[in-house]
This record gives C-alpha cells, sequence and structure tokens, in this order.
C-alpha cells in the first residue's frame, strides 16, 4: 500500500433571474454543478455532490449519497429520471490517511426503464473486478428498489436504498464566487493569477470589517449573501441516489477502518470483459470545491477522466493557486496538497459521529473524528479558511504567513437559508421543491 505523509443588496431582480437563468443554461457550478462542456450535455452523468455520514437511527450503519442531475427547477422533480445508460458507483479504499491505493470495494447502481416506473439495481459492496477508470458490473445484483419510494428499500444484505428527486441541500453563494474567480465561469476569460477585483470579498461581513493588513485593510461587502440554489426561482433540485450501509460490509475482511470515499459516473464502449461490457469513466467528485476552487474550467475534464490516486493536474492545481492567486506561503500550499490530495472523502468507521468534513484530515478540529461529511456541513467556509484564512496555522501545521484575507474566509449562507434541505429521517435530504 502506497501513502502520501500528511504534514450590494441585489442590483435588481431583473439581472439577479437572467444570471440565474445562464446559470441554468450554462456550465456555472455549484460545488460540481454542470463542470465541464460533456457533463452540461449529459446531465443524467452529472455529480452534482458526494457525502458520507453516520445513520441518524442505526449507530451500526453510514450513509453514502451520490447526488446528480444538477438545477432541475422547483415543480419539476417528478419530470426527472436516472440515465439508464449510466452506471452510477461509490469507489471507496481503505487505508491510512494518503493512501493512494486503488479502489477495493465498490457500490454500483443502475438504472433500468424510463419514467416514474423505472427500477433500479444494486450490486455491491464487493471487491471490484477492475479498477480504475474503465468498469464492469461485478457479479450478481445485491436487489431492486423502485424509482421515489420515499421510506427506501431494505436489500437482503441489510442496505436501505432510495434514488429520486430531492431538494439540492447544497449552500452557497455562486454569484459573489464568481466575482472573485470569473474565470471559473466557462463563459469568461482567464485572468490569470489575479483575483476578479482588487477588493475581493464574500458579502455579509458586520460593518467596519475589514480585510486586514495583507489586504490593506479595505472594507469587507455588507451585501446579503445568496444562496443561489434555495434562494432563486423557488430553488433547485437533484436526483438522489441514497444508501444506508451496515458499516460491517464496508470493512468485511478486517480492513482499516478508515476509508476514502469517491462517485463516479461511466457510460458504456463497445468492449467486453468476460462478455461483460466496459464502462468508461466520465465525471468523478469526492471531496467539495476543490476542482472547483483551484482547477480553471479546463482542467476539470483532465480530473473527470482520472482516478483520484493518480491526479496531478489536481494536485499541482492546489499548490499554484494556493502560492500564486492566494498569495500563500510555500509551506501552507504544501499542507493544502497533502491535506486534500488525494482528492477522496476520509472516515473513520470506528467513530461515531457526527460528520465532520476534514474531521479525520485535522484530528477532530472541524467538529468530529468520524470525518465524511455531513449533509449540512459548511464546506465551503472550511475550505476559505484554510486557503485565505488561518486555520492551517491555528491547527500548528505551517507558521503563519501574515498574508490572510479576513474578507474571504466567510460567505455567509447558511443550510437551509431560504428553504428546508434536510430532514430528520432517511433518505434525510428533503422532498424537491
Amino acid at each position: 500500500m502506497k501513502s502520501r505523509s500528511l504534514a450590494g443588496a441585489l442590483a435588481g431582480v431583473a439581472a439577479l433571474s437572467a444570471a440565474v437563468l445562464l446559470y441554468s443554461v450554462y456550465p456555472g457550478r455549484g460545488s460540481d454543478h454542470q463542470d465541464s462542456p460533456s457533463m452540461v450535455s449529459q446531465p443524467g452523468a452529472d455529480i452534482t455532490d458526494v457525502y458520507l455520514f453516520p445513520s441518524a437511527t442505526n449507530a451500526n450503519a453510514v450513509d453514502l449519497v451520490m447526488n446528480v442531475h444538477p438545477l432541475i427547477p422547483a415543480g419539476m422533480g417528478g419530470s426527472y429520471f436516472f440515465d439508464p445508460s449510466v452506471l452510477y458507483q461509490f469507489k471507496i479504499a481503505h487505508g491510512p490517511l494518503g493512501t493512494t491505493s486503488a479502489e477495493d470495494t465498490v457500490l454500483q447502481v443502475k438504472a433500468s426503464g424510463t419514467g416514474s416506473s423505472q427500477t433500479l439495481k444494486l450490486f455491491g459492496p464487493m471487491r471490484p473486478q477492475i479498477s480504475g477508470t474503465s468498469s464492469v458490473i461485478n457479479g450478481r445484483e445485491t436487489g431492486s428498489f423502485p424509482f421515489n419510494n420515499p421510506g427506501g428499500t431494505m436489500l437482503g444484505n441489510g442496505v436501505i436504498a432510495f434514488a429520486g428527486p430531492r431538494a439540492d441541500p447544497f449552500f452557497f453563494d455562486l454569484f459573489q464566487f464568481f466575482s472573485i474567480l470569473p474565470d471559473r465561469d466557462y463563459a469568461n476569460p482567464r485572468t490569470g493569477d489575479m483575483l476578479g477585483s482588487s477588493t475581493p470579498t464574500f458579502n455579509g461581513f458586520p460593518s467596519g470589517t475589514t480585510s486586514g493588513p495583507s489586504g490593506s485593510g479595505y472594507a469587507c461587502s455588507t451585501n446579503p449573501s445568496t444562496n443561489a440554489l434555495t434562494q432563486i426561482n423557488g430553488g433547485f433540485n437533484v436526483l438522489s441516489i441514497v444508501l444506508e450501509v451496515p458499516k460491517t460490509l464496508l470493512m468485511p475482511r478486517g480492513d482499516s477502518s478508515i476509508v476514502h470515499l469517491w462517485a463516479t459516473t461511466s457510460d458504456p464502449t463497445n468492449s467486453r470483459i468476460n462478455n461483460r461490457v466496459v464502462y468508461q469513466q466520465v465525471e468523478l467528485l469526492s471531496r467539495p470545491a476543490v476542482k472547483e476552487l483551484f482547477e480553471v474550467f479546463r482542467q476539470h475534464a483532465d480530473t473527470n477522466a482520472s482516478n483520484p490516486y493518480a491526479d496531478r493536474t489536481i494536485y499541482n492545481s492546489i499548490g499554484y493557486f494556493t502560492r500564486n492567486v492566494a498569495g500563500r506561503s510555500r509551506k501552507i500550499a504544501g499542507v493544502l496538497q497533502a491535506v486534500l490530495y488525494p482528492n477522496e472523502l476520509a472516515a473513520d468507521l470506528s467513530q461515531s459521529g457526527p460528520a465532520a468534513y476534514l474531521g479525520v484530515e485535522t484530528g477532530g478540529a472541524t467538529g468530529g473524528l468520524f470525518g465524511g461529511r455531513g449533509l449540512t456541513d459548511d464546506v465551503i467556509d472550511i475550505s476559505l479558511g484554510a486557503v485565505f484564512g488561518g486555520t492551517i496555522p491555528a491547527l500548528g501545521l505551517a507558521p503563519d504567513d501574515g498574508a490572510e484575507n479576513t474578507c474571504l474566509t466567510d460567505e455567509h449562507v447558511s443550510s437551509g437559508q431560504g428553504g428546508t434541505q434536510t430532514q430528520s429521517g432517511y433518505p434525510y435530504l428533503a422532498p424537491p421543491h
């Protein structure tokens, strides 16, 4: 097993509505919404978010969530269905932090039929017959379940499975993000190593708040923040796959309790292995905001076609952005590379929870030792604090470089702002808007 060491007010409703229309039609992203041209043309394979958290009702189980098909309009949740040509996969590697091992466990979901009468099949969890960006469906199906059964379906191995429309739980001030990094919207030209403004800021800071000495003390914006996914046009929906899995199925061989999770979607090819169709990966997602913050738009396609444990594009982009755009020290950039690469969600299944994004990597500093990612984890502010703020020096992982920019460390958007996105019981994501 290989491993790496871990070292304001709105200008006008009409203008905002126009921006949302562009967001819906073109590749503007929330976490990973429409992140490459190929995903715009194939929304059924477009992964928006991945989550891993302890079950709220079963201490011996965890929930794996994959959301696909972004930006389903309010009132239209019942009109969108899973792409029956796509193979949806949760991939897991066991091992210590920084492992660069390939996946050793997969859970595969495949839809059949069209419309509300769709049936979905689960294969796994089991060892993959082949690993990497090519896949085949493994063995016999674990069980089948109907589209949009709100209570889920108990399968023979103890997995509870749901697949159907849900409210998009991601919360993000997309428009302010595009003002800070305009070239993350594919329609805008590259700004080189410059931020979009000489005084970039997220919205909603109290009056008198300033960027701090490294930002020459300019005033942070007091304009209200906007959660683009919930506050506009009634809110957007996604298609969700939610698997509640007994922990024993994810550690069947006495493996490490630390698991590393990523999700992929794959399209069928004309190739066969042992008379089984070979699927080729077209999208990959794990940690939120990594591709979107560190990589320029054209690089997303490279990462989507790579394995997270062998993706030098994203590794180099983390270091380059941190040093040359955020203006941080080489040591802080090195810590971010060590923590965020490989681009996989880490969770310690021996811990009871709660979920806390980067909890494993920071020894619980972000809210718990389980790690993973909960539906209400403020992953954007955690990421912004690490890149633009004092998080890494505060954790003692690198010396303070004095280059923090306070105005870029908090987007001031809360879970559920503008609508309810989660519920207490399975499948935990709220019904569609």
